[in-house]
Formats: structure tokens, C-alpha cells, sequence
């Protein structure tokens, strides 16, 4: 998943003026697929992991155009209306990736299987962006930090996913949905 590691010190340059512009992401597609347990909370990742990596292309186009424009009456202004969109952006998402949660929960795995493994390791991931989520809707300039939890908990659900014994065409697709 895209994180804002690599925007730090845009984000921390920025600082008080937070983000949320437009982004495209991962289309997310309710395409069929087979119902094989795998391919089932595949299409859950896909979901939330679209849902984040919009999310973040919102508030970085945002913070781009902030950073952007030199007049400092304007920069005040796109600031403020960021403010009044993150807490709205921040739901959205947060709907999005309850939703993918609970796709990925109600996928039937073997108890303590690699794949079961990997499974509450991303769930722990979306808690964690749940939490962001719920931070941003009622303080929007959290969004300019984002919590270690978030990376963290990616790291661990992308090396779960690689100790799984996944098919190729779904492991190519893991490895393409949880690239960093």
C-alpha cells in the first residue's frame, strides 16, 4: 500500500495546512471472480487498499496544490477548505474500508491457516486506518501525521501474505496490491 512514508517532509513542511485532493488509485472493480477463499479476500484487499491509496492521492493533490500556489491569501484559503473536506473525506473512507473488513471477515479459512494469518494481519492494518480515519474526522489537521501504527501494520500483513502458499496469478496480484 502507497503510505506517506515517502511524504514526510512534504507533510512536515507543510504542516499546519492539510490535505485531501484528487487521486485515482486502484480501480477497484467488483469484477467475477472465482469463490476460492483466496481470490474472495483478495477482492477485499483490493477494495480498501484502493479505497486508502484514493485517500492519500486526495490529500497529497491537495497539499500539492496548496504548496503550489504563492499567494498566501490563497494557500489560506485552500487550507481552510481542506480542513472542511477532511472530515467528510475521512468518512467516506472509513465507510469503504468497513465494508472491505467485513468482506475479508466473512471469507471462510481454516483456523491458524497461513492464509487465516494473513488475513487478520491486513484486518489489523485496516483497524489501523480505521483509526486515522476516526482521528481525522474530528481533528482534520491530524491528517499531516500519519500514525506509525498505519505502516507498520502493512509491513506486517505484506510479509504474511508473502509466507502464504497462494496460486501465481494470486500471488502476483497480492505482490501488486500490497507494493509499498
Amino acid at each position: 500500500m502507497l503510505n506517506l512514508r515517502n511524504h514526510r517532509a512534504l507533510l512536515s513542511a507543510v504542516g499546519a495546512f492539510v490535505v485531501a485532493g484528487a487521486g485515482s488509485g486502484i480501480a477497484w472493480s467488483q469484477a467475477e471472480r472465482t469463490s476460492e477463499p483466496a481470490d474472495v479476500l483478495l477482492d477485499a484487499v483490493e477494495h480498501s487498499e484502493s479505497t486508502m491509496r484514493d485517500y492519500i492521492d486526495e490529500i497529497s493533490g491537495r497539499f500539492d496544490e496548496i504548496e503550489a500556489t504563492s499567494d498566501a491569501g490563497q494557500q489560506q484559503e485552500l487550507a481552510t477548505a481542506l480542513m472542511a473536506d477532511v472530515p467528510d473525506l475521512a468518512e467516506e473512507a472509513r465507510a469503504d474500508v468497513l465494508a472491505a473488513k467485513e468482506d475479508a471477515q466473512a471469507v471462510t479459512l481454516p483456523d491458524g491457516s497461513e492464509l487465516d494469518r494473513a488475513r487478520d494481519a491486513y484486518m489489523a492494518h485496516m483497524d489501523a486506518w480505521i483509526a486515522e480515519y476516526d482521528e481525522a474526522m474530528v481533528s482534520p489537521a491530524g491528517v499531516v501525521e500519519i500514525e506509525p501504527t498505519v505502516n507498520e501494520t502493512f509491513d506486517q500483513a505484506v510479509a504474511a501474505f508473502g509466507r502464504t502458499q497462494l496460486d501465481a496469478d494470486q500471488e502476483e496480484r497480492a505482490e501488486q496490491l500490497l507494493t509499498d
